[in-house]
């Protein structure tokens, strides 16, 4: 199966874009206008002046042009964040509201290389940016408040490239644009809320690319044929034992391009956070229960086959914290939410190993990957 076939768990959101009149011929060019009923909206959407200027407002979610289509081209959008907003981006490639890809500014980091953001956002408003973060997801920009602030995107293939304010190189560029199986463009302004402001939303599609996507780079021994369950929530999880695996429901998945296996794509994440004191502080003990209120966890199940008892490495990487089983035994935990080990609480690629003792024969090791916030995913990888 190519990337761009991985099956894809849509939301309700999705019927929105179906029988519906377009308001920008599909496949085209063309302004995009700023009257709500353009617009397929996850939240409520007003046209409003701001800044001496016509602009569409939104709250909060994502809202994609009714009837717009576009693979490659070019997106070019004035975009102005107020006192209050915490982030502001756009939305492309979008197979509904709910699963599109996402580049995204954080006035608040302004300066910082946590100032633009790329990520996929699956099944959700939230990006999975503790997933996909550092090289070729993030960049420095400056973003003042309270001005119009130019962005223009080229989608070229599997690279896009993001332009901001008055830069004429790339601010950032994405080697590998996350298939989401759409073509749908719009606006997000994030899952919390607190408000964003467009304006002059302009796009020109044009004929599919020549260009390929690098190699990914996967480690010898990377696991990658999976299962994974259906969701639970934080309540029904018991971190010390497994559950009656038989009253799950599985699903065969496969793994990105990369190696690691990005839940967000079959599952609908929470959009929470960590438990915390009157400071601010991360409740530490409460985190390493593994049982955070609010959150998810999705088991992934796999075997493997020794030729005679050993004990071997695996190496792991997860996002938000694990639970590591090995013939229905726990043997490793972790946590790695934002405020525990650092402020991020990005998935590291590498740093996590526990040791099996594999037993001659069939072994069937099955990691339970809970979710707050940022980004659902985890990686294996045995040593030979």
């Amino acid at each position: 199966m190519t990337p761009s076939a991985r099956p894809i768990r849509t939301v309700t959101a999705g019927l929105l874009l179906a029988g519906l009149a377009p308001a920008v011929a599909a496949g085209q060019s063309g302004n995009v206008p700023l009257s709500p009923d353009a617009w397929v909206a996850t939240d409520s959407i007003r046209s409003m002046p701001y800044l001496g200027r016509p602009a569409l407002y939104i709250n909060r979610g994502v809202a994609l042009v009714r009837g717009a289509s576009m693979e490659n081209g070019t997106l070019d959008l004035d975009v102005a964040a107020s006192d209050t907003t915490n982030f502001l981006g756009v939305a492309f490639r979008a197979a509904t509201p709910r699963f599109s890809n996402v580049l995204f500014l954080r006035p608040g980091a302004s300066g910082t290389e946590e100032a633009v953001q790329y990520g996929p956002a699956f099944n959700s408003l939230g990006v999975a940016w503790q997933v996909y973060h550092g090289d070729g997801a993030n960049a420095v920009a400056e973003l003042p408040r309270n001005r119009w602030i130019h962005v223009r995107i080229e989608l070229d293939g599997p690279v896009a490239r993001l332009y901001v304010d008055t830069a004429t190189t790339p601010t950032l560029v994405v080697p590998r644009v996350v298939a989401s199986g759409g073509t749908g463009l719009g606006v997000w302004a994030g899952a919390f809320g607190r408000g964003a402001y467009f304006s002059n939303v302009r796009y020109a599609a044009a004929p599919g690319s020549s260009a390929e996507s690098p190699a990914a780079a996967q480690r010898s021994g990377t696991m990658l044929g999976w299962e994974i369950s259906s969701a639970i929530e934080a309540a029904d999880f018991t971190p010390t034992a497994l559950p009656d695996l038989r009253r799950l429901t599985w699903q065969a998945v496969e793994a990105e391009p990369e190696g690691f296996v990005l839940i967000n794509r079959y599952r609908e994440a929470p959009v929470g956070g960590v438990p915390r004191d009157s400071t601010g502080a991360v409740l530490i003990d409460s985190v390493m229960t593994g049982k955070i209120a609010g959150s998810r966890i999705v088991y992934a199940r796999t075997t493997v086959t020794a030729a005679r008892d050993e004990t071997r490495r695996l190496q792991y990487a997860y996002s938000n914290g694990v639970v590591i089983y090995l013939n229905g035994r726990p043997l490793a935990f972790a946590m790695n939410p934002g405020g525990l080990r650092s402020n991020l609480g990005v998935m590291a690629k590498a740093g996590d190993a526990v040791y099996l003792p594999l037993r001659r024969g069939r072994n069937q090791i099955i990691f339970a990957v809970i979710e707050c916030t940022g980004g659902w995913a985890f990686s294996a990888r045995l040593d030979s």
